[in-house]
């Protein structure tokens, strides 16, 4: 999953990249569920609303009346600021319950979680994990939730992987 000004996806099953058959599997951002504010596609509630960059100034101004940055809410969230610390713990919660969406369908247990976002990962993950453990999977597995270690890069280098995959056979 990748948090930037969006919300997007990948999947990755049994060792390949799944796009379906209209390419558009893995498009997490734009799942319903997540309340009722207006997506940037014109409907409403899905999870880019909640999780993604945008959404998370949007949250943050709709609070305060301020218009500032998500790294500035992130950094107003680490000094206190409880309405800042309030939108990243909806984030989480919108994460989680994206993961655990996923899990109930395709019985995934590993989720990677990057883009610039998840530079914030201290902030949504407490959420995260709250909500992972008050509603597992029926599965029973533990689903493993980690913070990409290629960050705001994964997206460029998986992009670059699967076109040195399908031009090189490699």
């Amino acid at each position: 999953m990748t948090l930037g000004t969006g919300v997007g996806g990948a999947l990755v099953l049994g060792g390949t990249l799944f796009g379906g058959p209209h390419g558009a599997a893995g498009e997490i951002g734009h799942v319903p569920g997540f309340g009722d504010t207006v997506c940037t596609c014109g409907a409403r509630g899905h999870l880019e609303t909640v999780a993604g960059a945008r959404g998370i100034a949007d949250r943050y101004a709709e609070r305060t009346g301020r218009r500032i940055g998500t790294h500035e809410v992130a950094t107003a969230a680490r000094t206190g600021d409880r309405d800042a610390q309030d939108v990243f713990a909806t984030a989480g919660w919108g994460i989680a319950r994206a993961v655990l969406l996923t899990a109930g369908i395709l019985d995934v247990t590993t989720v990677v979680i990057g883009g610039g976002v998840a530079r914030s990962w201290d902030l949504l993950e407490p959420a995260v994990t709250a909500a992972l453990a008050a509603e597992p999977p029926v599965s029973g597995a533990a689903i493993r939730v980690e913070q990409s270690v290629l960050g705001a890069d994964a997206v460029a280098l998986g992009a670059a992987a699967q076109v040195r995959r399908v031009v090189l056979g490699a």
